[in-house]
């Protein structure tokens, strides 16, 4: 008795990982076409990919997806 608020609190515990592992996985998924976008996409005769702001910034990206990566990693470890 009176222990409801807390399972439901619990399930929410799994709900948030999931939803977050998704996120992870879509967040990958749009750095891997961003990237190819830019390996195909010429902008002033060369590939976008070799204009130093987008290298940074898909590498920037591709650091906050992995770091994204390692938190779910380590979440799910400690779950």
């Amino acid at each position: 008795e009176n222990k409801g608020f807390k399972c439901i609190m619990y399930n929410f515990n799994h709900e948030r990982w999931s939803l977050a592992a998704s996120a992870c996985r879509l967040a990958r998924t749009c750095l891997e076409d961003a990237y190819k976008f830019a390996t195909v996409r010429k902008t002033f005769g060369k590939p976008l990919i070799n204009h130093p702001v987008i290298s940074q910034k898909i590498g920037e990206m591709a650091r906050q997806v992995e770091a994204s990566h390692s938190w779910i990693e380590k979440i799910t470890y400690n779950f």
